[in-house]
């Protein structure tokens, strides 16, 4: 391995969105801009609702939403009644010029489906974006999903007037709302509950500023880059590790990031480590964060993408860098620090070489149950390499410019991306670059879908063998409003990794417990790892 030390520069590597108008306001003139912040609690009846019974489990079935008499030729009166009802809401922007599209929809967000309940309880948040002067307000529906044309139960919309001021982040005013079903239809018993914060554009968790500072020099702490170099010599092949080291320090932790991930987290390290007296360093593991801006990545579908098919070649990267952890102090203490693919990621190296360099670890949503993630990719994988011949370079589900842009498409580094709706959220709230974490969607490859699939066979093989992965204490922290893995699979697979587990289940925060649509839900996040710690 090689140490490199350098300066960071700002890179200005971004695409010419001079042709797309949509996104070239939305990533140049931010500031113009506002966020709502929807907390939909979900249906209840009216305080003077008619709807009268005895209360029990069985009674109380009926009550809310009333059910559908079906039109068509029925045998029996059970056949004829839909008793209860599959809701899912919509909430979206609309005016004039809301900066939202079809194909750039951060003004829409979808709900789930809630089955069977005549009284819906979404109890979920939603960011959605929209220009200040062109939005007029929020457009709310809900429909009934059906088997051929779903049955739209309640449609309104609220003016922008009728909610609260744009404002920063630690000062936002909450207005909840109430809205009544109309009278003569399915919903005139009951009334919509939800809530609602509007934060401005210019307003954010991590700024610009606060981006590019954390690569500066300070008289306690020093800020570093250490290359570390395969041996098999291709720059694919290279890591990074970045590292902010105090004059006197006593613990350490190793931060390995998530798919398509880069460290953008300085809001969380103040609280959780520096102020605890650790130093951090953070893994940028081959063609992952920082290695598409130091130009390692020369496809920018293969961000985060693993040639091999199999995670083992992050053994390498993990163990340079806790030779390096080790040369610079000896640290009292050392935990380490996974996110998302991280986790599996982090478990290998375990697996393969034991917990002795570390003192505990924190696992992020860690990807260890294929569920929605690339889950096309890990259940194919095998069988698309028998059917088809496909290798490990293989990318499945490229996205392909929209029918709107065809004659504009956005160029990088030679090829044609789409950009993300749901990363731009994220970026709205906690700004990053776009060369060290992608704008753009990126495909799952069968590279990355065979390592992780790997690692996921060979816990479960731990497991059976009653064996564990670490006997270290660990923390697995996730949400229920996860919009990547699943919650409960997540909660599951914990127990696999060892005996000595803290599990918390969150219930607002995203995939990325730290980058939440709500900074009160990051907030909460990071002081529930501070009491674990």
């Amino acid at each position: 391995f090689v140490w490199t030390f350098t300066t960071m520069t700002t890179d200005t590597s971004w695409p010419n969105f001079e042709k797309t108008p949509i996104y070239q306001s939305f990533f140049e003139n931010h500031d113009s801009y506002e966020r709502y912040h929807v907390y939909l609690i979900g249906v209840r009846l009216k305080k003077d609702s008619k709807q009268k019974g005895s209360g029990s489990k069985a009674d109380r079935k009926s009550f809310g939403i009333a059910p559908k008499i079906s039109t068509a030729g029925c045998f029996s009166i059970k056949s004829a009644v839909d008793p209860t009802c599959d809701c899912y809401a919509v909430i979206e922007t609309f005016g004039d010029d809301t900066g939202s599209t079809d194909y750039f929809p951060v003004g829409k967000e979808k709900f789930a489906t809630i089955k069977d309940t005549p009284l819906p309880a979404w109890d979920a948040k939603a960011v959605l974006i929209g220009k200040k002067e062109g939005t007029q307000g929020l457009r709310l529906t809900i429909s009934d999903e059906n088997r051929g044309a779903d049955e739209v139960l309640f449609s309104t919309e609220i003016k922008r007037s009728d909610l609260p001021e744009a404002g920063e982040f630690g000062s936002l005013e909450e207005k909840e709302l109430v809205l009544p079903g109309e009278e003569g239809t399915r919903m005139e018993d009951v009334e919509v509950c939800l809530r609602i914060k509007v934060s401005d554009g210019a307003s954010r968790v991590v700024t610009k500023e606060d981006t590019e500072k954390q690569y500066e020099n300070t008289d306690d702490m020093s800020y570093v880059e250490k290359v570390i170099e395969d041996e098999s010599g291709k720059p694919q092949d290279n890591a990074l590790l970045q590292c902010w080291q105090h004059s006197s320090p006593s613990k350490a932790v190793l931060w390995v990031l998530g798919r398509n991930d880069c460290f953008m987290h300085m809001h969380v390290a103040t609280k959780l480590f520096f102020e605890k007296g650790y130093d951090v360093y953070v893994l940028n593991y081959k063609m992952n964060g920082h290695c598409r801006k130091k130009g390692w990545v020369s496809d920018p579908h293969y961000n985060s993408h693993c040639f091999s098919g199999n995670f083992n070649v992050y053994i390498h990267d993990i163990e340079q860098s806790l030779k390096m952890i080790k040369e610079h102090h000896n640290y009292e203490t050392t935990l380490g620090y996974a996110h998302s693919t991280g986790g599996p990621i982090l478990v290998n190296y375990l697996m393969h070489r034991g917990d002795d360099a570390f003192d505990g670890f924190v696992f992020n949503s860690p990807f260890l149950l294929a569920q929605t993630l690339a889950e096309f990719a890990l259940k194919n994988s095998m069988v698309a390499r028998k059917l088809f011949n496909s290798y490990n370079d293989t990318k499945i589900g490229v996205a392909t410019t929209p029918e709107e842009l065809k004659d504009t498409p956005v160029t990088y580094l030679g090829t044609e991306v789409v950009v993300s709706s749901w990363s731009a959220r994220i970026w709205s709230m906690h700004y990053f670059d776009w060369a060290t974490r992608p704008l753009y969607k990126v495909p799952a490859t069968l590279g990355f879908a065979q390592g992780v699939t790997k690692v996921h066979i060979n816990l479960k093989k731990v497991f059976d063998n009653k064996d564990t992965v670490t006997t270290k204490p660990f923390l697995v922290i996730t949400a229920r409003a996860d919009d990547t893995l699943d919650c409960k699979g997540t909660v599951s697979r914990a127990d696999w990794i060892g005996p000595a587990r803290t599990e918390v289940e969150l219930n607002d925060a995203t995939h990325d417990i730290f980058l939440s649509n709500d900074k009160d839900d990051t907030d909460m996040a990071v002081d529930m790892v501070k009491v674990w710690m």
